[in-house]
C-alpha cells in the first residue's frame, strides 16, 4: 500500500478541489461530510457512492491503482464529478452515468485545469 494516500490527505485534497473554479459553483459538502475509503483493489480506480439514510457520501480511492498524485486528482476530480451529478438529481442514477451533467463537467473541468478529458 502506497504509505501517502490516506483518508486524511484524500480529504485535503478534496477540500482544496472544491474550493477551485467550476467546483465552486456547487454546493458541495465539507470534507467533515464525506467518509474517505482508501482500498487495495485493482478492479477500481475510485468510486462515488451518494449517502443513504443519513449517512456521509463515500469516495474510495483505491492504492492498487496509484501511486501517483496526478492520478490521484483525475480519479478525485472525476469522483466529484459524479458527487456533483447526484447532488442535481438526487432520486435517480444519473450519477452513475458518464453522459449528459457529468460529461459537461468533465470536458469543462479539462479544459480549465489542460487535462485530456479521457483522464478524467
Amino acid at each position: 500500500m502506497t504509505t501517502w494516500i490516506t483518508e486524511n490527505t484524500i480529504a485535503n485534497l478534496y477540500s482544496s478541489i472544491i474550493e477551485m473554479s467550476i467546483f465552486d459553483e456547487f454546493s458541495l459538502p465539507p470534507a467533515s461530510k464525506v467518509d474517505f475509503v482508501i482500498v487495495d483493489d485493482i478492479s477500481m480506480c475510485g468510486q462515488y457512492e451518494p449517502p443513504e439514510k443519513g449517512e456521509p457520501h463515500i469516495i474510495t480511492i483505491s492504492t492498487a491503482r496509484h501511486s501517483h498524485l496526478y492520478p490521484v486528482l483525475m480519479t478525485l476530480f472525476h469522483e466529484i464529478c459524479h458527487m456533483i451529478v447526484y447532488l442535481d438529481s438526487p432520486k435517480t442514477d444519473k450519477y452513475t452515468s458518464h453522459k449528459g451533467l457529468f460529461l459537461k463537467l468533465q470536458r469543462r473541468v479539462a479544459k480549465m485545469y489542460g487535462f485530456d478529458p479521457k483522464e478524467l
